[in-house]
This record gives C-alpha cells, sequence and structure tokens, in this order.
C-alpha cells in the first residue's frame, strides 16, 4: 500500500515540505492576497511525514482562482512526485472542486523554468484533463553563473561601461528606503502612462510580513535616485525582479542595463540560481521592444502559462 495520500483542509502538523515552498504558495501570504474563501490540498508521505505538493485556491462564486493576487499560485510539488502521483493529485483537486460546486477552476503556473522537469508534466496533465491556456506570456530567465561571468550582447556590454563612465553605481538599498524606492517607481511608471499593481501599503505590508524576501536595488549618479527595482525572492533559487523603473531623463545612459547587472552580482553572491526579469506584455500583446532587451541581457524565454477549465 502507498504511503502517499492527498489530503484537504488546513495545513498539516507535523508533515516537513520536501521541497522549498515558493513565497507565493506560504500561508502567510496568501492571507495577504484577501479573499474570503480558501482551499488548501496536499500530498503527504505518511511514512516519511513529508509535504510533497501544495495546490491553493480562492473560491468566490462557484469560481476557483490560483492566485488571488500573486504573479503565479498553481500546484507545486517536490521533484520526487512521481508522474502517477501529480496526475492523480490534479484529479483529486477537481473532485474535491466539483463537490463543493465550484464550476470553474483558473491556475496561474510559475514560469516553466522555474521547475522545468515538473513544470513539462504538469503542464501536460492538465491539457490530458481538459484544461486549456487562456494566457500564455514570455518571461526572461537569466541562468547565473558562479564565476559571475554571463552572455550579454555586445550593445548592452557597451551601454554597461559607458554608465560605469558616467560615474554611475549600483547599490543594494536597506529595508528602509522601501517607501522611497516604490514612490519613485511609481512616478516612472506614471509619466509613462502606466501603474504598479500593487498600491504602496500592500507592498510595505508584504515586506514586513517576509522581510527576508524583499531585495531593494538603487542606480544613482551623485547620489541621485535615477533607476531603482524591487526584487523578491521567490525562493531559495530564484529572485524576481518584481517592479522596476528608471528617470526617463537618463535613457542615454541606459541605466537598467546597470541594475540588471547589479541584481546578477547579487545572485553570484547569494547562490541564486535564476535572476527572472519578469514577463514583457501590453495586455495581450508581447511587448516585443522589452522582451528583447531582456534577451539581449542574457535572459532566456521561458513560458508563463494560466489554465482554466469548466467543473460544471
Amino acid at each position: 500500500m502507498s504511503s502517499v495520500i492527498f489530503s484537504t483542509g488546513a495545513w498539516p502538523v507535523g508533515y516537513h515540505p520536501d521541497y522549498t515552498i515558493s513565497l507565493y504558495n506560504q500561508p502567510g501570504h496568501v492571507a495577504l492576497q484577501g479573499g474570503q474563501v480558501w482551499r488548501s490540498f496536499f500530498m503527504l508521505h505518511e511514512k516519511r511525514r513529508q509535504l510533497l505538493a501544495v495546490f491553493q485556491v480562492c473560491i468566490d462564486n462557484g469560481v476557483g482562482k490560483s492566485p488571488l493576487r500573486a504573479p503565479y499560485g498553481g500546484i507545486e510539488c517536490s521533484s520526487r512526485v512521481s508522474p502517477t502521483q501529480l496526475f492523480d493529485f490534479i484529479s483529486f483537486i477537481e473532485s474535491s472542486l466539483r463537490a463543493e460546486g465550484v464550476t470553474q477552476l483558473t491556475l496561474k503556473s510559475a514560469p516553466q523554468g522555474y521547475w522545468p522537469h515538473t513544470s513539462a508534466l504538469l503542464h501536460t496533465f492538465l491539457i490530458n484533463q481538459g484544461y486549456r491556456v487562456v494566457h500564455a506570456e514570455a518571461t526572461a530567465l537569466i541562468e547565473v553563473e558562479k564565476s559571475g561571468e554571463r552572455s550579454l550582447h555586445a550593445w548592452e556590454r557597451r551601454k554597461l561601461r559607458q554608465a560605469a563612465a558616467a560615474g554611475l553605481e549600483v547599490d543594494v538599498l536597506p529595508a528602509e528606503q522601501l517607501p522611497e524606492l516604490y514612490t519613485f517607481i511609481a512616478t516612472c511608471r506614471q509619466k509613462k502612462g502606466y501603474a504598479l499593481s500593487l498600491s504602496r501599503e500592500e507592498v510595505l505590508k508584504a515586506a514586513a510580513r517576509f522581510p527576508e524576501a524583499y531585495v531593494l536595488f538603487g542606480v544613482y549618479q551623485d547620489k541621485k535616485l535615477i533607476a531603482g527595482a524591487l526584487s523578491v525572492r521567490v525562493s531559495d533559487d530564484v529572485l524576481y525582479n518584481f517592479y522596476s523603473d528608471h528617470d526617463a531623463a537618463y535613457d542615454a545612459l541606459s541605466p537598467v542595463v546597470m541594475l540588471i547587472d547589479g541584481m546578477y552580482q547579487y545572485c553570484v553572491r547569494q547562490g541564486i540560481a535564476l535572476l527572472d526579469l519578469g514577463t514583457s506584455a501590453l495586455g495581450d500583446v508581447p511587448n516585443f521592444g522589452l522582451l528583447e532587451f531582456k534577451l539581449r541581457l542574457g535572459g532566456a524565454p521561458s513560458p508563463k502559462f494560466t489554465f482554466t477549465k469548466s467543473l460544471s
């Protein structure tokens, strides 16, 4: 008899994760997303007292969403989960939600490059079970070399040298500068006709709840902030460029090139395997200029899928 079981309800007491659970799937972050009704599903190895997989979904008027408000949610599992177990876990989630009267389920997966092996199986099995892709985004991921070397387009390497010659410097900023950094990025976005997805208060609340996960970067010229990034360490292996922007008055110096280089060097020092530069889209249409810029910075494209299925 298999020691692996599926369960739903409160987080299981006495079980230890067999993998590092991403920030956005931790119960503390789920609580920040709001919503009235959440359901949590688990795959457990009873003999080893291990948590092998988790799925958390917010239910509202018969519609399940995972996540409710986060860059990704969906099913996350250990690399030791077998294909059969993963397939059956999807079926268990679906049948349980259908029994509760849920008529539609939507889930947004992490970029496939985070966990290439398990993501390939998960996405295939979701399609096998009738889920369809309703949104596809291209994320740019940089694999971090321990040596600090990386592939950088000749033009961007030249821009990096020009920025250094102009006296630009990149620093990791103290947590106390988060309000200032948020205001700077929001102002830059506003001038370009865009808005941030989270309010200042929401970001400060999340950073206060997970202070070790939020890493701030700034590029300065003569002590003036001209580019900044709010990044999130979503797991031990991934640093995610959550919000970043620059003062358009400094376009000629391309300060974002130095900003991303500073983030990359931080990953080298901290032993982080992937730097996620984020998606590049204008609504449902790719932002080709931004995507190509990220690829020139050394990023490799990785798909990020949102799946949905009618359960009625």
